[in-house]
């Protein structure tokens, strides 16, 4: 019968703390527990796609792999190494891995996403060949808190003919469908993963009853119309006919929509979009939405 060694008790130093932290996580943060215990799963299954790199027993790194249908030339990665181990040659060995097996699935690029501000974290993506290839942010609005005013705006934009009113009894107009094939090329896109514009205006998860028209008279302007989907809300449409731009129509439309799926019972209204998009980021910080650090996506040939 083989005995195990009793573990030795010593005092904890300096170069135990990232295994500290793991360790002080598994009971601390309920988040990490079901993380282990869904990685626990995922391990179990055949072809999951993570590899390890390892050290005297000790892990250092790993690797993971994802094939989505929706992403048909890609292969989606992430990068996790021990601090120790982020200048080293760890990660270029888990990645030849996943090259490897991205090339053999037929994948001929490999993609990676991570917030800016967890990049200190990560060996250098661009001496590993990966090239930023565009930027979004993330944020929103938190609704149970949130209490902007646009008073004076709506009163400025009263007096200069404009008028805003609810978008529903709109929905099927062909003015609606014209004013967006005017704007829908103003889109920011960016392949893979930032499509173009869709053709039509809406699609089924369209919250009709929370999107507001701009007139100007009897010509209509402007739209907000949100969508809701894995989050509680998101701003999916905001337009605003060019000659009438820069007047503080889109401020106004948004505003409402925040007040109307506010009154609907609503916490969360998300504002993701891109940092090219400098009109937009105008309005999301007038009216005080919460803006998270850019997503940055990276691409390297497989």
């Amino acid at each position: 019968m083989t005995h195990l060694a009793a573990p030795a008790i010593r005092t904890a130093e300096a170069r135990d703390a990232y295994l500290a932290a793991l360790l002080h996580n598994a009971t601390q943060e309920p988040h990490f527990r079901r993380t282990a215990e869904q990685l626990a799963q995922t391990f179990s299954k055949a072809g999951h796609g993570y590899v390890i790199s390892e050290t005297a027993g000790w892990i250092i790194g790993l690797a993971s792999l994802w094939l989505p249908d929706f992403h048909p030339t890609h292969a989606w990665v992430s990068l996790s190494l021990h601090p120790d181990h982020l200048a080293d040659d760890t990660a270029r060995q888990l990645l030849i891995s996943q090259q490897e097996a991205a090339r053999a699935a037929g994948r001929p690029h490999l993609w990676l996403s991570v917030r800016e501000d967890y990049l200190p974290h990560l060996p250098d993506l661009s001496a590993l060949g990966f090239r930023e290839v565009h930027r979004t942010f993330g944020g929103g609005f938190h609704l149970n808190t949130w209490q902007a005013s646009t008073r004076q705006l709506d009163t400025s934009l009263q007096e200069r003919g404009y008028t805003l009113t609810p978008a529903q009894k709109f929905q099927d107009d062909p003015r609606l469908q014209a004013l967006y094939d005017l704007t829908r090329n103003d889109k920011i896109s960016a392949a893979p993963t930032i499509p173009e514009a869709s053709d039509t205006l809406a699609d089924g998860d369209a919250l009709w009853n929370a999107a507001w028209l701009a007139w100007h008279g009897e010509t209509l302007v402007g739209l907000a119309l949100p969508e809701k989907g894995r989050l509680d809300a998101w701003n999916a449409v905001l337009i605003v006919h060019p000659q009438h731009r820069r007047r503080g129509l889109a401020t106004a439309l948004l505003a409402q929509v925040a007040r109307t799926l506010q009154s609907q019972g609503i916490t969360f209204l998300n504002t993701a979009g891109s940092q090219r998009d400098a009109a937009y980021l105008g309005v999301l910080r007038r009216l005080g939405a919460n803006i998270e650090p850019d997503w940055i996506a990276w691409e390297l040939e497989a």
